[in-house]
């Protein structure tokens, strides 16, 4: 468990081997509320080692499966930590039926882990429905699929695969899905700018490495959410 932050964690998993041989990175994040308890954004499959250092960091109350396309493992996160309430985006149910969620991100009804940790619901893009949050005692801004900083590729048919979407020149980069599935540019856009908005001091994806960032710097790599320059 690497600590990105005061109360930030990211845990790395084996890469995710998708067809054609592409390897994916790709990571949890682990926040620290105020109570001392832990929310787990995104969870991988936990080994029991990585089980057991969260488990060193608090008990885990929550639990985020933050868009419609990274929820495979958030049953298993639940198994693992029956008491922790189990939150996913809309439409994640529609992926994975069986899956108990406890509470939908964004149907009004404000987020029980308090005011540290800033929702927002990206709007426009139904198909995605991410959810990212904000830390805001660490300026820490966790997302799923929003922004990819892979700096590194497995192979060349992963490099390749990833220059098609967008993210594989070895940086920053917002994949050309978000301008492919957008659907309401206006919500979009109005998200995006609320993010901008927050302190942001780093980001924090599932896909790649941290990267220490302000809203300012992040604001060049929305264009493909907004279809526009964003700004806060």
């Amino acid at each position: 468990m690497d600590a990105i932050a005061t109360d930030v964690w990211q845990i790395k998993s084996p890469d995710l081997r998708m067809p054609g041989g592409i390897m994916l990175p790709l990571s949890a994040t682990v926040l620290r509320l105020a109570d001392r308890s832990l929310l787990v954004y995104s969870p991988i499959a936990f080994d029991d080692a990585a089980a057991a250092a969260i488990d060193a960091a608090g008990e885990v109350a929550h639990i985020v499966a933050p868009n419609r396309l990274h929820h495979m493992y958030a049953a298993a996160a639940k198994a693992r930590w029956p008491r922790a309430a189990l939150y996913a985006a809309p439409g994640v149910t529609d992926k994975q039926p069986q899956l108990a969620v406890d509470h939908v991100l964004g149907d009004g009804a404000a987020a029980p882990w308090g005011e540290a940790v800033a929702l927002e619901l990206i709007g426009g893009v139904p198909k995605l429905s991410e959810a990212v949050l904000l830390h805001r005692p660490s300026g820490t801004l966790v997302c799923a699929d929003l922004f990819f900083n892979i700096t590194r590729h497995k192979n060349l048919r992963t490099r390749l695969a990833l220059k098609l979407t967008g993210v594989g020149g070895g940086g920053l980069a917002q994949s050309r899905q978000w301008r492919w599935m957008r659907k309401d540019r206006a919500a979009a856009q109005a998200s995006a700018a609320r993010i901008l908005e927050w302190p942001i001091a780093r980001l924090l994806p599932c896909h790649g490495d941290p990267i220490e960032i302000d809203a300012a710097g992040l604001a060049p790599h929305m264009t493909r959410l907004c279809g526009k320059r964003a700004s806060g």
